[in-house]
């Protein structure tokens, strides 16, 4: 596979990941079931499950549309899913705001003494985000 071939597979997972993922992520008792909630911290979850599917299904329209300038194309694919977790990660700035594992620690995996929440989940899609744009706009060696 080419360099420009595997960027446009990462960003293509990672748009369609984030189309998936609030589903995925928060349709269970952590989140939208979760008697402890509000109906209105629930409201503010499925706008947020509605942003990333809006958000990752317009950057796999772009990364698969043909018609208009190809570079046009690849860097709005790429941006729309970038601005959710860009979103995400700038959300632990809020005053109180904190990560699943402020509630339940038992479900966050661990590398050493960093807890692997939204925040490091965040910057990771956006390392990949960065890395899928970079190999895609690569050249294809004939």
């Amino acid at each position: 596979m080419n360099k420009d071939q595997t960027g446009r597979t990462l960003l293509q997972t990672i748009a369609a990941f984030t189309t998936m993922g609030g589903f995925l992520m928060d349709w269970n008792k952590t989140h939208l079931f979760n008697p402890a909630w509000t109906p209105h911290a629930k409201f503010h979850d499925g706008m947020t499950i509605l942003l990333g599917t809006l958000l990752g299904s317009g950057g796999l329209y772009f990364l698969q549309r043909k018609k208009g300038e190809a570079a046009q194309n690849l860097r709005t694919g790429a941006l729309l899913p970038a601005f959710f977790y860009a979103a995400q990660a700038g959300a632990f700035a809020f005053p109180g705001a904190k990560g699943l594992d402020a509630e339940f620690p038992e479900k966050i995996p661990s590398v050493g003494k960093l807890r692997l929440n939204e925040g490091p989940f965040s910057l990771a899609m956006l390392a990949g985000l960065g890395v899928g744009y970079w190999l895609a706009r690569q050249k294809r060696s004939r």
